[in-house]
């Protein structure tokens, strides 16, 4: 029996599954007094197929672990194969089923403009900020959760959007150091939910940042840059004046900051639209020294809003340690100590 639990292991590692994906979701029951168990064993197939995403019947045969669900967008692609495509679509319906089911199913945003959103999120302060995404989610029944495992060793992605039945949750994966950028990134993904891009498929995976000019986007592409814009700065077209090139990153800096309410746009989101406009993102990233006095890993932010918002207890405990590890909130050490 100890073999075939090395055996597993192997073959999902061989398979092309991160290390840290496959201690993430190896349970924390798995003890060596488990290993001479048929029963145990069985449970162990079980709990990592619900975990990854893979048909449990295909963990317990011979042939090679198949994935349960495929059916997904794939934004921005680079030489992506279709196991990396399916490892990360499962990954994240998995997660996103978990997710839902530990939070509470309001409205739905389907449907809904940017403008309007955008009305809501200014009633109370005077620009967009990503607390009130985050904020904006969760009381709509979209869970937003920043990913710090992901299931294969040498893919990652920037952010995906993934449906539940009739839910919605938002998976991020790009990290920063200051909230613009993320901000930014959740509101491309409720774009896609908005506009309607997740109906008939399982996911809309931005593999690359949408943030990067490309001209390898498709029309789904551009209408939810275009409805992140809009949300966050009332407009789908930005302009900076030409003024502000002739600034240096603190002038710009100071610039924003002071700019910003009567704009109705946070200033790191103005030095974002500074960097499409002027492709000068070397100064848009220097300025945010300036705007941000405290730059931190954002997941920390976003993750400790779903640290609050998740019912943890309409997840069981063994699938509940593997979220707590994906959001980065369990070393795989403190894991194996439970």
């Amino acid at each position: 029996m100890a073999n075939d639990a090395n055996k597993l292991r192997s073959s999902l590692h061989n398979l092309g599954f991160g290390d840290s994906a496959i201690e993430a979701a190896w349970p924390g029951w798995w003890t060596d007094d488990a290993v001479s168990s048929p029963s145990a064993n069985a449970e162990l197939r079980f709990s990592l197929a619900r975990k990854l995403g893979l048909d449990p019947r295909s963990l317990t045969e011979d042939g090679e672990p198949r994935f349960v669900w495929r059916e997904a967008k794939f934004k921005r692609l680079t030489g992506e194969t279709d196991f990396e495509k399916s490892a990360l679509a499962s990954f994240g319906a998995s997660l996103a089923r978990a997710l839902t089911g530990a939070s509470e199913a309001r409205e739905s945003i389907e449907g809904y403009s940017a403008a309007s959103l955008r009305g809501l999120l200014l009633m109370r302060q005077p620009f967009v900020r990503l607390v009130d995404l985050l904020g904006l989610c969760w009381a709509i029944g979209i869970p937003v959760i920043h990913l710090r495992i992901f299931p294969l060793s040498a893919k990652k992605m920037c952010a995906m959007a993934v449906r539940a039945e009739n839910r919605h949750a938002i998976l991020l994966g790009k990290d920063a150091n200051y909230p613009a950028p993320i901000a930014y990134y959740l509101a491309h993904e409720i774009g896609h939910i908005a506009l309607g891009h997740l109906k008939g498929a399982l996911a809309v995976v931005d593999l690359q940042d949408p943030l990067e000019e490309e001209t390898r986007v498709d029309d789904e592409e551009r209408a939810a840059d275009r409805f992140a814009l809009e949300l966050l700065t009332g407009t789908p077209e930005p302009i900076v004046t030409t003024e502000t090139k002739r600034f240096t990153a603190e002038q710009l800096a100071q610039n924003l900051l002071a700019t910003a309410s009567s704009l109705n746009v946070e200033p790191g989101t103005l030095a974002l639209c500074y960097g499409h406009s002027t492709n000068d993102w070397a100064k848009a990233q220097a300025a945010m020294k300036y705007i941000y006095t405290d730059p931190h890993p954002v997941w920390l932010e976003v993750n400790q809003v779903a640290q609050r918002e998740i019912d943890w207890a309409k997840i069981s405990d063994d699938f509940g340690l593997f979220v707590r590890a994906v959001m980065g909130a369990i070393r795989n050490d403190d894991r194996r100590a439970r």
